[in-house]
């Protein structure tokens, strides 16, 4: 049987193919029910899905395999803050959010998270996945199952918060992509009286993430421009990512949102240790542009995980990715697109987002991916490693890693202009393909 392994972001692959079938995920439950007994832990599990078709079949199978003595809360289609949302307040020992993030619906997986609402760290998971091997083969009975609506659990949360008419008159064009996002961002607006502009709304279990979502922002960013509305937000299919249309139509940037996020808290003394935590993708104007404001930038690595255990670390409160990932850790210990896009509404009365961005200067940079079929370990991609060494003389920064969920290489470029960034690029992805072909 092939391994479990955990990426960057929990398990992730293909629906049928294991471990992303029922047998996978029974398997993965007798690992985390084991690992739960092991950390003389109660056998109390919390299991959302999004709005793929596999999300509630896969619980089922994860359910099985914790067995008879597991409580387990079935909280149906829900976001993936809001199951840590629901870990954190309950106090049950492990979340578990059922989800394949900003993929298509022809993948799924799952994100653990600890009684605290945080994800596992990597050594969590890696004695996750030694316990895999040892259970496969196990049958614990069937557990004890009740189900909760975990989107309204986390919607009436917010609702207790916030006046009912706090957005009326204003136009929002709204994205959900197709996704869990549809059943807790859409009614909280409605709720606070926005005038929405809608789509990505109607999910089928088919089309979560097609063609709307963060990963495709352009459409978004089109109908903010055509129908003059004042903001535009789009989801990823599990409501942890957040990509912004400011005022004037035009994509925040990920790494100015953190910037303006990092000016504001430090304004009003909230940036504790005067600290903001980003990660090795983001531009490195951003740290330049806060230094004369005496804020810090501590980096990681890639994926909000990291984030959130370097802003314990650091004793920091804000942190995030620039692919919208944003971690308010007092607040929360996971990242959460509603959290940050109500802080952004609050923001957004008091000054225009564009104003507040233009506070950070950031550096000509390119992304760019290459699908793969196998990831190679990059000190054999030769024709790359030469052309990555040469190319390094003409440029400021060469970043280039693998997904860690999915098979693709990815390559970061900053340099003096865009034009040459985008040079630079066309010559690593070519040099790529060669290794690759090979």
């Amino acid at each position: 049987m092939k391994p479990i392994a955990f990426g960057t972001d929990g398990i992730r692959g293909k629906v049928g193919m294991f471990p992303i079938n029922e047998e996978g995920f029974k398997v993965v439950g007798r690992a985390c029910r084991l690992w739960l007994q092991w950390q003389n832990l109660p056998l109390t599990v919390a299991v959302g899905w999004d709005t793929r078709q596999s999300g509630s079949a896969l619980a089922r199978a994860f359910a099985e395999g914790m067995g008879s003595g597991a409580k387990v809360t079935f909280l149906e289609v829900t976001p993936t803050p809001a199951v840590s949302f629901y870990t954190q307040h309950e106090q049950v020992s492990l979340g578990v959010s059922i989800t394949a993030s900003h993929n298509p619906y022809t993948d799924n997986g799952l994100k653990l998270f600890k009684s605290n609402g945080s994800k596992l760290r990597r050594e969590e998971e890696t004695e996750i996945e030694t316990l895999s091997s040892e259970a496969s083969a196990e049958n614990f009975g069937n557990p004890s199952i009740q189900t909760v609506s975990g989107r309204d659990y986390y919607l009436n949360a917010w609702k207790q918060k916030l006046p009912k008419d706090a957005l009326k008159g204003r136009k929002i064009v709204l994205d959900t992509a197709n996704g869990a996002t549809v059943f807790t961002t859409l009614p909280l607006l409605r709720y606070l009286d926005a005038e929405l502009i809608l789509f990505g709304e109607q999910p089928n279990g088919e089309n979560i993430n097609r063609d709307c979502g963060s990963e495709h922002a352009d459409r978004l960013e089109a109908i903010v421009k055509q129908s003059n509305a004042w903001l535009g937000f789009a989801h990823d299919g599990d409501g942890d990512r957040l990509v912004v249309i400011d005022e004037q139509g035009q994509r925040l940037d990920g790494d100015r949102l953190l910037g303006l996020l990092a000016l504001d808290f430090h304004e009003h003394g909230c940036l504790r240790n005067n600290c903001l935590v980003v990660t090795e993708e983001s531009n490195s104007g951003l740290a330049k542009s806060l230094q004369p404001f005496g804020i810090r930038v501590a980096i990681c690595d890639v994926g909000d995980r990291n984030v959130f255990y370097t802003l314990e670390k650091e004793d920091a409160v804000l942190g995030g990715e620039n692919s919208g990932h944003v971690i308010f850790k007092d607040e929360s210990p996971t990242g959460d697109g509603l959290r940050v896009l109500l802080e952004l509404l609050k923001l957004a009365q008091q000054k225009p987002l564009h104003e507040r961005a233009q506070a950070i200067t950031l550096c000509p940079k390119s992304t760019a991916s290459l699908t793969v079929a196998d990831k190679h370990p990059l000190e054999q991609l030769l024709h790359l490693n030469a052309a990555k060494e040469r190319l390094e003389k003409t440029c400021d920064r060469i970043r280039i890693r693998y997904s860690g969920t999915e098979n693709k290489l990815r390559f970061l470029v900053e340099a003096d202009t865009q034009m040459l960034c985008e040079q630079i690029l066309v010559h690593l992805t070519e040099a790529a393909r060669v290794d690759f072909q090979r």
